[in-house]
């Protein structure tokens, strides 16, 4: 087809077209430069290598006051009356916030999720340790810590549990009667599909187990925190947040409320952050108090949990678990059923059972949760809300595996598929989305086995005896690939003017993973501009917010938004390079290429030029033009100049601003809106000391099938850490309490056992492409998921290398050696 028969192209339209995405990509680029290429430097390296990255715990302010807060003794208890006055009369002190204060009568929005009421300084504390009563703001740390210890509080205790199903009991005093006053078990959430009744009559054999899993938490580098300081009438807010847009519209409401055009919002670089923090309901209190603080004294206030207080809640999967399968002896699983009592779990609704629901053929599955509520810290998806789901599979498949003497692996390829349907009835439907038809799992299985050695190292539980005179083990276990959970995002884009360097505006939390840099690299190959020239601007608002960096919706949503971005401004460029680029009433600016249409050029290294003649070029900065005395438009200096209709000199260039936005909208997975074609496998070699219980790793082995690679740092940087993380979880991870007194004993870094890069063996990370993802280009979100899939593995392995269930996690040595019946 000529040019002149071409349509055009509505880059806009596409955008509006490809929301709630759920199909193959129609429009992926025929060539990438940038994205995919292994080497590309982090936007953000030099400054973190180097130690310049600024943090919100860095940030200090010309009179800056520091504030603490009073926290609680007792697992379970009121204050009745408070004397402060002592404190008052410190030097240094200079405001005391207390729960009683007038101002702080009622609610307020300060969650990180949604906005919500509650008491910024409550009065009734429902774990020990949980922040209360009264708020000191003084000329350091130090001297608000002296004088919190000299605050006299009466105490009512109360009565408080710690064991979930204890809590659950007829008769268990209430932990939450002030929220939840009728009972501690607060939500039950049924989910499944098919009749498990019917499944388990089909079965050959049934089988029950139960598991555990013990409470762990986010602590990270930085500490929760945050900085208010009035500009007149203009709040100044630092947050250390993934969700400023949340914020934001937050602190909006806050004092009588603050018009968003008059808060200026810094989000700078996080120091960790796993959600956790970010998703409780009192998430922004520290910052509301700042501000009242701040109004008060006239000056900039900075609050910061200490270490212990940094140990608030922890992960939403702590809890005893009920699970019952039945199976054909081929391995077909025909019905599972499991029952779940989660401990002070915030959002039960992501379930237990969804991962059997939504990747497996198995047509009968039943999940129930019982939320109950003791007195421990709130539970939240804590680098990811889905850890239930995924030690749920992994146990499953592996149990059935030992149950009938076969290679897990073999099971789990045997039951892939989704929604109860087998592999042909998925394939069928990727073929009818767009997407190349691919056996995901059966990719990164073989991938997985050949680099861990499988087929030679696997062997019956407990019949592999070392050397050293450890048992040896192996695992496996796999899942679907991250999706996009949900998510909208809009992008901002322009070229600078000069040099013709690209800037992205979109307000975000940077929490580490290299996110930034994908989206470089996607805006780069867009535009058609190398890579070094493009910058994400992310740590200040100017108007545009993307989706946050959680549920794996940094690049399936953010991703889309940055090339809708990208693609809507190189077609304003090339548009305005055909046209005259600006008339008035004295005179008009030729077009860069007369005579042609936009279609007619094409950019390449930041060169705009004719596609049937290359040597008719321009470079994007030329085009552009620099800034001069005549203002950013138009310059005088070294510049042709035109006559216009008045006799007035007037220079060529007048080249309106290169700047446009874009935006992407897409529903959740969760909802069931989308089958998930892609896959991961993992894998686990594990040396066990049948005497002291210890287990040491020696090789881990992740396979992510990515659909498309953006940028192989945070992928792969995804999936070692990720290793890292979740064997932590897995093996030494967990929050101890006294159950006398119901203080936690622990909460430090020291006795809180956080594994480092030396703890474990070889960990090698594999990524598969079969672009079978609704992201742009076919990616899929790799976030959050090996560190989410890994905790429950070391069970598995353990198992294979003695031949007894550890069920209860993490596996530490005492409950190794209670299985073997030595403890």
């Amino acid at each position: 087809m000529s040019n002149d028969q071409a349509p055009k192209i509505d880059q806009r339209q596409r955008m509006l077209e490809a929301f709630d995405n759920k199909v193959a990509d129609p429009y992926p680029l025929e060539e990438y430069r940038s994205i995919g290429r292994q080497g590309v430097l982090r936007t953000d390296g030099r400054e973190k290598a180097t130690g310049a990255a600024k943090y919100t715990l860095d940030v200090q302010l010309p009179g800056m006051l520091y504030a603490r807060f009073l926290t609680s003794p007792y697992p379970h208890a009121a204050i009745v009356g408070m004397d402060t006055s002592e404190a008052e009369k410190l030097p240094g002190v200079r405001c005391v916030l207390r729960y009683d204060d007038p101002e702080l009568a009622g609610g307020v929005a300060v969650s990180g999720h949604e906005l919500n009421s509650v008491a910024a300084l409550p009065r009734v504390a429902h774990f020990q340790g949980e922040e209360c009563g009264a708020y000191v703001v003084a000329d350091s740390e130090e001297i608000a810590e002296n004088a919190l210890r000299t605050i006299k509080v009466e105490w009512e205790q109360r009565p408080f549990l710690l064991d979930v199903e204890k809590a659950i009991a007829p008769g268990a005093p209430l932990t939450n009667p002030e929220e939840f006053p009728d009972s501690n078990l607060w939500m039950v959430y049924n989910e499944g599909h098919g009749d498990v009744e019917k499944g388990f009559a089909q079965a050959d054999k049934v089988i029950e187990f139960k598991w555990t899993f013990g409470l762990n938490t986010w602590a990270g580098p930085e500490r929760p925190c945050g900085v208010w300081r009035w500009n007149g009438d203009f709040a100044e807010v630092w947050v250390k947040q993934q969700r400023p847009h949340i914020a934001k519209r937050a602190i909006s409401t806050w004092f009588g409320g603050i018009p968003m055009s008059k808060i200026d919002l810094h989000c700078l670089y996080q120091g960790a952050s796993f959600g956790g923090w970010t998703q409780m309901a009192w998430n922004l209190a520290g910052t509301y108090l700042a501000g009242l603080a701040s109004k008060r004294t006239g000056r900039p206030v900075k609050w910061a949990f200490s270490r212990r207080e940094d140990f608030y809640g922890g992960n939403m999967d702590a809890g005893v678990f009920y699970v019952k399968v039945g199976f054909k002896r081929d391995g077909t699983i025909t019905a599972v059923s499991e029952r779940g009592v989660t401990l002070n779990q915030d959002m039960p609704t992501f379930g237990i059972v969804a991962h059997l629901m939504e990747n497996t053929k198995i047509p009968h599955v039943r999940g129930r949760t019982e939320a109950a509520w003791v007195n421990k810290g709130h539970m939240v998806p804590t680098r990811c809300e889905m850890n239930i789901n995924c030690y749920t599979v992994n146990l499953v498949f592996n149990h059935v595996a030992d149950a009938l003497g076969m290679d897990p692996v073999e099971v789990a390829l045997l039951n892939d598929g989704a929604e109860g349907h087998d592999l042909e009835w998925l394939n069928a439907r990727k073929a009818e989305q767009g997407f190349p038809v691919r056996d995901s799992l059966r990719e990164c299985v073989e991938k997985g086995k050949a680099a861990i050695g499988w087929g030679e190292k696997w062997h019956a539980p407990g019949t592999k005896k070392l050397p050293n005179g450890r048992m040896h083990g192996l695992g496996f276990t796999w899942t679907h690939e991250w999706d996009d959970s949900a998510g909208s995002s809009e992008i901002g884009m322009y070229f600078e003017r000069n040099d013709g360097s690209v800037t992205i505006l979109g307000c975000r939390a940077d929490v580490g993973v290299n996110a930034e840099t994908a989206y470089c690299q996607i805006a780069a190959d867009e535009l058609g501009v190398p890579v070094e020239t493009v910058r994400f601007k992310h740590m200040d608002d100017a108007g545009f917010f993307t989706m946050t960096p959680d549920t794996s919706t940094n690049l399936s949503v953010n991703g889309w938004a940055v090339r809708n971005a990208a693609r809507i401004l190189k077609q304003k460029l090339l548009e305005t390079a055909v046209a005259p680029r600006a008339k008035t009433q004295l005179t008009c600016f030729p077009p860069a290429f007369p005579g042609l249409k936009p279609e007619d050029l094409d950019v390449e290294d930041g060169v705009i030029f004719e596609k049937a003649d290359p040597a008719n070029r321009m470079t994007i900065a030329d085009f552009i033009g620099p800034s001069g005395a005549m203002g950013p438009i138009t310059s005088t200096v070294g510049e042709p100049l035109l006559v216009g209709k008045e006799g007035i000199d007037y220079p060529y260039r007048g080249t309106p601003p290169m700047f446009d936005h874009g935006w992407h909208i897409q529903h959740g997975t969760y909802l069931g809106v989308r089958l998930k074609f892609c896959r991961q496998a993992h894998f686990m070699e594990v040396e066990v000391d049948p005497e002291t219980g210890a287990v040491d790793i020696t090789k881990i082995v992740t396979v992510n099938d990515v659909g498309k690679v953006i940028n192989w740092d945070g992928c792969e940087g995804q999936a070692y850490g990720g290793a890292i993380m979740g064997v932590g979880r897995g093996l030494t991870e967990e929050v101890v309490y006294d159950e006398r007194t119901g203080i936690m004993l622990n909460g430090n870094l020291l006795n809180y056992k956080i594994p480092t890069l030396m703890d474990y063996g070889d960990i090698e990370t594999i990524m598969v492409e079969t672009g079978m993802g609704y992201g742009p280009y076919g990616t899929v979100g790799i976030g959050e998921d090996v560190a989410t899939v890994l905790p429950a593995l070391v069970g598995p392995a353990v198992h294979n290398a003695l031949g007894v269930w550890i069920d209860g996690f993490p596996a530490t040595p005492d409950r190794v050696l209670r299985a073997l019946g030595k403890a």
